[in-house]
């Protein structure tokens, strides 16, 4: 399993070639995955002002993000200081 700045990493390729908006699939197994390598890199970017606003769509049953949409600016720059 890779660690959580390689899951950082590939988030920031996304976002470089316009990918704003991610979806899990419906099974418990996916949204744990979908949470560790989507959602938890995308809040990290967002701490470090790399992404202005992650808004998550929870699941209606259990409150688990099952989408998440990068809102506002994105600022690459400030990867390089972290």
């Amino acid at each position: 399993m890779l660690g959580p700045d390689h899951y950082c990493k590939a988030r920031l390729l996304e976002i470089e070639v316009g990918r704003r908006f991610w979806q899990s699939k419906s099974a418990a197994a996916d949204a744990h995955a979908f949470y560790l390598q989507v959602v938890k890199p995308l809040r990290r970017l967002q701490r470090w002002g790399v992404v202005e606003k992650v808004q998550e769509v929870p699941a209606p049953d259990e409150g688990t993000p099952i989408a998440v949409e990068i809102v506002g600016r994105v600022d690459l720059t400030n990867v390089s200081k972290q």
